[in-house]
């Protein structure tokens, strides 16, 4: 090859070489850390350093939660550009306007751009929410994840256990369904103090008056404590959960809403036991103080009315999968997905023309009296807040703890009720005192103006009643 050939060849190659080594420097922007500290159970905060050739004029932080389906950016507060930086976000997650739950896991990465126009993308970090402070642990199979801190990996089994009979008695059985988003992943606190803190919208007189034993907060984080809740069995906790994770796979869609009553209905339908709930609907069966269907759409606001509630709903829902077997009940949830709502599914799946009709034929079945109670609330929904909604298990606090050895001390409602009878009775004697005083004031006026006669042995006054009055 001629010399000048060579020599053209090797200042092509010397050229190529140099743009290599010289473009990387030209945009030499590097993280130098990225770190995230946890503020449970209020923030997340994230933070970066940076450097570059240039300064860096702004700072970006790109975060999903795997599972959502969304992403989203986040920007420091303050920022002073500079070739060397240092920056943060603080991600609020249990505030009245953002609530995001523990066992959410992170997805995120920076963006650094610089004012030479160029933008650098850090690499993707995870991170996975938990409460501080505890050695958490975790047991799981195929589509549930367990974690627990402390001595209680035979318990968190025994959850695990509960999930999975769950999903194949009410997921599989009753409704053919597959979950979507897996794993379910359940957060087992220690007790309802402790889990107090990572529940939405804790707090209230209502919040003071229930028991709160587990909350589904998605459709893949559920949080419960380890406490029987209304039946002998502890694990019912989870299965009523996992049972709304499996009614909203099962039974909503972009239009598709479940209302209250079948919603929890069909939770409580998963657990192992009704439970108490079923005594509750049974004494207000009884006593002909059911809540009216029209009330049931709802979660009762009253404390006094959540047992029944909850008893009235799993005996609905009972009483549809009865009626015409589990195919039916799951095609009624299936029409329900697809953008009928639940009173046209009524109709559609079961002839029902409407809540009425549903409620004398429920009424009918169960040899209840057809009128509606006089003595139930209408049961109205709670103040909507920003945060989303999250289905929990429930059930009333214990009363105060009596000073007596047993339970037969009078409560303050019979006192009140006693002491009001007690004035009438004392109005009533008042009245008759009054009344006979003047009796004999008319008597004695008339004797005063009248002939002093001697009346017939029949004779009686004209205001006489016949005789003394009748105890």
């Amino acid at each position: 090859m001629p010399r000048v050939a060579l020599t053209l060849l090797a200042a092509v190659f010397a050229s190529i070489l140099t743009v290599s080594s010289i473009a990387p420097a030209s945009a030499d922007t590097v993280i130098e850390s990225s770190t995230l500290v946890n503020g449970y159970p209020n923030t997340l905060t994230f933070k970066v350093t940076a450097k570059a050739d240039s300064d860096i004029t702004d700072v970006t932080l790109n975060y999903s939660i795997k599972g959502r389906g969304t992403s989203a950016l986040d920007k420091p507060k303050d920022l002073t550009p500079g070739k060397n930086l240092s920056a943060e976000v603080i991600l609020q997650v249990n505030s009245s306007s953002n609530y995001i739950p523990v066992g959410s896991d992170f997805v995120y990465h920076w963006e650094i751009t610089t004012a030479d126009g160029n933008t650098f993308t850090g690499p993707e970090q995870s991170f996975f929410y938990l409460p501080t402070g505890k050695d958490w642990k975790n047991v799981s199979n195929d589509f549930m994840t367990v974690y627990y801190h402390g001595d209680r990996q035979n318990l968190a089994n025994a959850y695990l256990k509960a999930g999975e009979e769950t999903y194949e008695r009410v997921g599989k059985q009753l409704y053919n369904i597959t979950l979507k988003q897996i794993p379910v992943k359940v957060i087992m606190f220690a007790d309802e103090a402790e889990s107090d803190f990572a529940r939405p919208g804790s707090g209230g007189s209502f919040d003071a008056a229930v028991t709160t034993c587990g909350t589904k907060v998605t459709d893949d984080i559920v949080l419960i404590i380890p406490v029987a809740c209304g039946s002998p069995d502890r694990t019912d906790t989870l299965r009523h959960e996992f049972g709304h994770i499996l009614n909203e796979t099962a039974g909503e869609g972009a239009l598709g809403k479940l209302p209250s009553w079948l919603d929890e209905g069909a939770a409580v339908y998963a657990q192992s036991s009704p439970g108490d709930y079923e005594s509750a609907f049974t004494a207000a069966a009884r006593s002909n103080r059911l809540i009216p269907f029209r009330q049931m759409g709802v979660p009762a606001s009253n404390p006094s009315l959540v047992g029944v509630f909850y008893g009235q709903s799993w005996a609905m829902v009972t009483y549809l999968i009865e009626k015409s077997g589990p195919e039916t009940f799951g095609k009624f949830m299936t029409t329900i997905k697809n953008g009928k709502r639940f009173d046209q599914a009524l109709d559609e799946v079961y002839g029902f023309a409407d809540l009425n009709a549903f409620e004398s034929a429920f009424k009918s079945a169960l040899g209840l009296a057809q009128q509606a109670s006089p003595t139930a609330r209408p049961t109205t929904a709670a103040t909507p807040t920003p945060r989303p909604q999250a289905a929990a298990t429930r059930t009333p606090a214990p009363a105060a703890a009596s000073t007596s050895d047993d339970d037969s001390g009078i409560g303050k409602g019979t006192i009140v009720i006693g002491g009001i009878a007690v004035l009438f009775v004392l109005a009533a004697i008042l009245a008759m005192l009054v009344s006979l005083m003047m009796q004999n004031n008319r008597v004695s006026a008339a004797k005063s103006k009248s002939p002093s006669v001697s009346a017939p042995a029949n004779w009686r006054p004209p205001d006489d009643p016949g005789g003394p009055p009748k105890s």
